[in-house]
């Protein structure tokens, strides 16, 4: 009579219609996660824009372009925290999660130099480092630096050489330790170096502090 029987689906649409939703949301998913991503990738390209001025005093004290004159005074850097052991820290922005404290498991992306400023390595192409703060899985002046961040904040580190990769750079080292070839081989030719007031530097975002 003009009217429209509303069918029960057979079997081949309702499959159809299944699969469709199924796509729908593991493509949903794969948006949330690229999106995660992609926000963690311009992170890092913040951290990379960020660059350290650093002041010897003098201006033959200055180290030169190519990173090979020695310095013939401690660097020294305003509006730093000087720590005991001689690793400087300066905070560019304050986390509002949860305090970087010793036991704390932690997952930092950061942008590392040399001392002259000369890029080194980052985590932009990869994953976060994570490590236990005091179980020396970090490089002493990491470890050391990153206590007080809460999640969310960023900070400078000033890491002198004997702060460092003093470990060298094996598998069972502390880390972070780069896997280029390149990257390896500017660390140790820093750390070969005789200069007592040779440094690395860091910039570091608190991802993940557990």
């Amino acid at each position: 009579s003009g009217r429209i029987s509303h069918l029960p689906l057979s079997t081949p649409i309702r499959m159809k219609q299944q699969r469709f939703n199924r796509g729908s949301q593991r493509f949903e998913r794969q948006s949330v996660a690229a999106a995660a991503s992609s926000s963690r990738r311009e992170d890092i390209r913040k951290l990379l824009g960020l660059f350290l001025t650093v002041s010897t005093g003098s201006a033959s004290g200055m180290r030169s372009l190519a990173g090979e004159g020695p310095l013939d005074q401690e660097p020294v850097v305003s509006k730093f925290t000087k720590l005991p052991s001689g690793t400087q820290i300066a905070d560019l922005s304050l986390g509002k999660g949860s305090e970087i404290r010793e036991g704390s498991r932690v997952l930092i992306d950061y942008v590392f130099r040399r001392a002259d400023g000369y890029f080194v390595a980052s985590t932009e192409n990869g994953e976060p480092f994570g490590f236990t703060v005091g179980s020396t899985e970090a490089i002493p002046g990491l470890d050391e630096g990153i206590r007080g961040m809460r999640q969310g904040g960023t900070r400078r580190i000033v890491i002198p050489i004997k702060n460092s990769f003093i470990c060298g750079l094996g598998k069972t080292c502390p880390g972070p330790i780069p896997t280029d070839f390149g990257q390896r081989r500017q660390i140790e030719r820093q750390m070969q170096r005789n200069d007592p007031y040779n440094y690395f530097f860091f910039e570091v975002s608190a991802v993940s502090v557990k």
